[in-house]
């Protein structure tokens, strides 16, 4: 007589022979089986020695219309949503553009006017240079 153990919720049972394996199985459908000729424990729905009845589950109710409109108007009301943070997002990227524009031309700007102020310094030393060198030769 071949005799079966069983897990249901982390409780093991048995050794129970067939008759007594098949009322077990009756009150826990959703239990687990093994028995020594097996590697693993395995469903009892798995199992073809028992004796299992399979009631199907009931068929979906039909949603009802006020959720089914809820839920649309839901989605709308985010779609808006959405396309309000989009028209925004668009709008910061058109603004860090203007900026990043605005920037080089500003550093354009600073850096030709460096250049100038060099420039203008460099010839205000070559001529202070310039008159040092008539002032000491007058004093000569």
């Amino acid at each position: 007589m071949k005799e079966w153990y069983f897990s249901n919720n982390g409780e093991v049972s048995g050794p129970l022979g067939l008759a007594e394996s098949n009322k077990f199985i009756e009150k826990n459908p959703h239990t687990y089986a093994w028995h020594p000729s097996y590697a693993q424990w395995i469903p009892v729905s798995h199992v073809d020695e028992f004796d299992i009845v399979i009631t199907p589950p009931p068929p979906p109710q039909a949603i009802p219309k006020k959720l089914v409109e809820r839920f649309i108007a839901k989605e709308q009301e985010l779609n808006t949503e959405l396309s309000r943070i989009e028209t925004t997002l668009k709008a910061i990227t058109s603004s860090f553009a203007d900026f990043d524009r605005d920037t080089n031309k500003t550093k354009t700007v600073t850096q030709n006017l460096n250049q100038e102020v060099k420039a203008t310094i460099r010839s205000v030393n070559e001529q202070y240079e310039a008159l040092q060198r008539k002032l000491a030769g007058v004093a000569n």
